[in-house]
């Protein structure tokens, strides 16, 4: 959950600001890969929030850059254009209602691997008159993936979990309890902890109640700062 910094996510917040500061990007996205290849944990950047369990429900199978087409590579950057070809993406399904109405045109994915599986990824995106990536930004993405693969294996994962269980262990907290706590972290609503975690909002109501319950709190500002203690002692 990063103490220090008191966001869950404040890796992939830093890394997104890193990268937007480096190139002109329309939006970004960096999200966590399951071991099922699903997405977990997304933090956006210029783009809105819902937009990825519409990708995750019914366009991330078409996607020609979806990680489960890249499990056996060692690819670090690619784009889409160098996936399929123009004529033929735009003839797509995804292009044209998936693409197209989020005003998405060029794509580039950093991919970040443990062992060999692929556990996070970095998107980047561009809208149609900001063009393509250029040679020499995808160099700069190629030598930059390394630090951030370091940083994200080394650091912000290993954190992360043992954060994650010692909330859990102190509490008596559910994985899914822990779950709703670390996005309540990250300062979001009922509503966007239903849609990042596929939940009903009467679900998120419910795990809520048992997680104040269980921390004996009254509030969502009062977990917050026990939570924020706890890790921080």
């Amino acid at each position: 959950m990063i103490a220090d910094n008191k966001l869950p996510n404040e890796f992939q917040r830093k890394a997104l600001e890193l990268v937007n500061s480096l190139l002109q990007l329309s939006e970004s996205v960096f999200f966590l890969v399951e071991p099922d290849m699903q997405h977990r944990g997304a933090v956006v950047f210029n783009r809105r929030s819902n937009i990825e369990k519409e990708y995750s429900a019914s366009y991330g199978k078409m996607d020609p850059l979806n990680p489960e087409r890249f499990h056996s590579s060692e690819e670090r950057v690619v784009t889409l254009d160098s996936q399929m070809a123009p004529h033929l993406l735009k003839q797509t399904i995804y292009f044209q209602e998936f693409m197209v109405p989020n005003n998405h045109r060029y794509v580039a994915d950093m991919f970040f691997r443990h062992q060999g599986q692929i556990i996070a990824v970095l998107t980047m995106l561009r809208k149609e008159e900001l063009g393509d990536f250029s040679t020499t930004e995808l160099t700069l993405l190629n030598n930059l993936q390394p630090f951030l693969e370091y940083s994200l294996q080394s650091v912000y994962l290993p954190q992360r979990g043992q954060e994650r269980q010692s909330v859990s262990d102190k509490y008596g907290l559910t994985e899914r309890e822990i779950d709703v706590v670390e996005l309540l972290l990250s300062g979001v609503t009922n509503k966007e902890i239903a849609i990042e975690l596929s939940l009903g909002l009467a679900t998120v109501k419910t795990h809520l109640h048992h997680i104040f319950q269980k921390t004996e709190v009254q509030s969502r500002s009062e977990l917050v700062a026990k939570v924020l203690r706890d890790l921080q002692d």
